[in-house]
């Protein structure tokens, strides 16, 4: 093969990195959620925290709700706050491109997963850090 790089047959495809929102996200280093944050960012996502109570998380910035993120896809939402909450989110969520739902333990209610399922969504009930190999 030519090393030339206008040979046609090279192609240089681009790349993203993968996204990730993390709803209900908190400030406190002692907290999953927080932890979570840093495992995905640590593990090359483009991470959205979610907090209506906070300006920032580990030194990004934290949105106030689904409907006020900056991106209409993502591929991954970690959910960290309660079935109530949850089922709030999810019709926020319906109006974006989301690849799966993970529903960390106490955010992982049945309804939760069920609607999320209606709604097309593959949802799991999982730890995040579980699966991005983080000891807590």
């Amino acid at each position: 093969m030519s090393s030339d790089l206008s040979d046609k047959t090279c192609r240089i495809r681009p790349t993203t990195k993968p996204t990730v929102a993390v709803i209900g996200a908190s400030s406190d280093p002692d907290k999953p959620s927080h932890k979570a944050v840093l495992a995905f960012r640590d593990s090359g996502f483009t991470v959205f925290p979610v907090n209506p109570n906070a300006q920032d998380i580990a030194g990004l910035k934290c949105y106030e709700s689904v409907s006020s993120l900056p991106v209409s896809t993502l591929d991954r939402v970690a959910l960290y706050v309660p079935g109530e909450i949850g089922m709030k989110v999810l019709g926020d969520l319906s109006q974006l491109a989301i690849g799966e739902v993970w529903a960390a333990p106490g955010a992982d209610d049945p309804a939760v997963i069920q609607a999320a399922k209606k709604m097309g969504l593959p949802a799991y009930r999982l730890c995040p850090l579980d699966q991005l190999g983080v000891a807590h």
